[in-house]
C-alpha cells in the first residue's frame, strides 16, 4: 500500500476549473486518495476533495508569463507537494527549480507548443521561426530534466521522443458523467446547430455564421466572443455552465468542429468533437485527415473542407433536413465515446504513471 502523498497542479494560463486539470486529472487523482491541489489564476476555492489555490489575477499577456507565473511558483512552492505537475510553457523554468529542490515534476502539454507559437497572430510573422525553434530548445532542456511528459495527444507523444525520461499519452476525452446522452427524437427538436467554446476566426466563426445565411435554421454560438452584432440566423448566449451546455445540446440536432487549417490543428483532437460523440449529436467537422479518420471510421458526421463556405452550408442543410439519419449517426458517435473515447479509459493511464512515480 503507498504512501498518499501530495500533488500540486500548476497553471498560469487556465481557469481554475478547466475541463482538463481539475474536471479530469484533479478529480481522478484526489479519487485515488491523493492530496489534491490546483494553483491557478483566482481565489481560493475548495470543491470535489480538490483544494485551489488562488494566486489573483493578471492584466495582460506579458504580466502573464512573468511576475504571475512566479508567483504561481511561490504559491506552490508553499505546498510543500511530492509531485508538481505543470500545464504552461512559462512555468517550465520553474519545473526546473523544483525538480532541483528534489521534487517529482511532471510537464503536461496540452499543445504542440513549437507548432502553436507559427500561429500566433500577436506575434510577427518574421519572428515566429526563430521563437518556435528556441522555444523549442529550451522546451528539450526543461523536460530532460523532468519525470515524465503527459501529452493530450498521440501527435503531441511523438514530439516528446527522445527528448525526456518517460511520455504517456493521455488523451482529453470526455467523463462520461459530464456529458448528458440526450434520447429525445431529432424531429422533435429545432432546426439548431451548435457550438461551445472559444470563438475566434481560427475555430471558424465566421465560416459559421455565413454558411448558416442560406440555411432554414438557428446557429447558437456559446463562449466568448466580441461580435456585439449577431448575423441572421445566429444567435451569441455568451460563456454558459457545463449544465447550460448539456441543455444546449439537448435542444440541438447538430454540432460545428470547423477549425481553420492552421499547423496545430491538423493534429489536434479537440474536446469538442468528442463531446458532440458523447451527447449523441452529429457534427460538421474540418477535413483534416485525422478528424476525418476519426468521424469516417465511426460514421457520426460530415467532414468539409472549412474554408468552403458553400460546402458548410450544404453539410448543415444535409443535418438539419434529415433528423432521422442524424440522429442514428449521433448514436453511432455515443456508441464509440462508450467504448473507447472517454475518460474512464485514460485515467488510469494518468494513475499507473503516478504510482510509478
Amino acid at each position: 500500500m503507498r504512501e498518499i502523498c501530495k500533488v500540486c497542479h500548476m497553471t498560469s494560463a487556465h481557469r481554475q476549473l478547466d475541463d482538463r486539470i481539475y474536471i479530469k486529472e484533479c478529480r481522478s487523482l484526489a479519487s485515488a486518495g491523493y492530496k489534491t491541489y490546483i494553483v491557478a489564476i483566482g481565489e481560493k476555492n475548495d470543491i470535489s476533495n480538490v483544494e485551489i489555490i488562488g494566486c489573483g489575477y493578471s492584466n495582460n499577456r506579458f504580466e502573464r508569463m512573468t511576475s504571475f507565473s512566479k508567483n504561481v511558483y511561490l504559491k506552490a512552492k508553499e505546498l510543500a507537494c511530492d509531485v508538481y505537475h505543470i500545464h504552461d510553457p512559462e512555468l517550465l523554468p520553474y519545473g526546473v527549480k523544483l525538480k532541483k529542490a528534489g521534487k517529482k515534476v511532471i510537464f503536461d502539454s496540452h499543445e504542440d507548443v513549437p507548432a502553436q507559437i507559427m500561429d500566433k497572430e500577436w506575434l510577427p510573422r518574421s519572428l515566429r521561426f526563430v521563437i518556435s525553434k528556441l522555444y523549442k530548445m529550451y522546451e528539450t532542456y526543461a523536460v530532460g530534466k523532468f519525470d515524465a511528459v503527459v501529452a493530450a495527444t498521440p501527435h503531441i507523444a511523438e514530439q516528446f521522443q527522445g527528448r525526456c525520461q518517460k511520455v504517456v499519452t493521455v488523451n482529453n476525452y470526455p467523463c462520461l458523467d459530464d456529458i448528458k446522452f440526450h434520447e429525445k427524437s431529432f424531429a422533435e427538436r429545432e432546426s439548431i446547430i451548435c457550438y461551445a467554446g472559444g470563438i475566434s476566426e481560427m475555430r471558424g466563426e465566421r465560416i459559421m455564421t455565413e454558411a448558416m445565411q442560406e440555411v432554414d435554421g438557428l446557429l447558437i454560438l456559446a463562449g466568448d466572443s466580441e461580435n456585439v452584432s449577431p448575423p441572421p440566423r445566429t444567435k451569441y448566449v455568451g460563456r454558459i455552465s457545463r449544465q447550460e451546455v448539456n441543455e444546449l445540446y439537448g435542444r440541438s440536432r447538430a454540432g460545428f468542429v470547423i477549425y481553420q487549417p492552421a499547423k496545430n490543428h491538423f493534429e489536434a483532437q479537440p474536446i469538442k468533437l468528442f463531446e458532440f460523440m458523447a451527447a449523441g449529436l452529429p457534427m460538421v467537422a474540418s477535413d483534416f485527415p485525422l478528424w476525418k479518420k476519426i468521424v469516417e471510421e465511426n460514421n457520426c458526421g460530415i467532414c468539409v473542407n472549412p474554408t468552403d463556405v458553400d460546402a458548410v452550408r450544404k453539410a448543415c442543410i444535409e443535418l438539419l433536413n434529415n433528423p432521422e439519419r442524424s440522429q442514428q449517426l449521433g448514436r453511432n458517435g455515443r456508441k464509440a465515446v462508450l467504448e473507447k473515447y472517454n475518460w474512464a479509459n485514460e485515467e488510469k493511464k494518468l494513475l499507473a504513471l503516478y504510482n510509478f512515480l
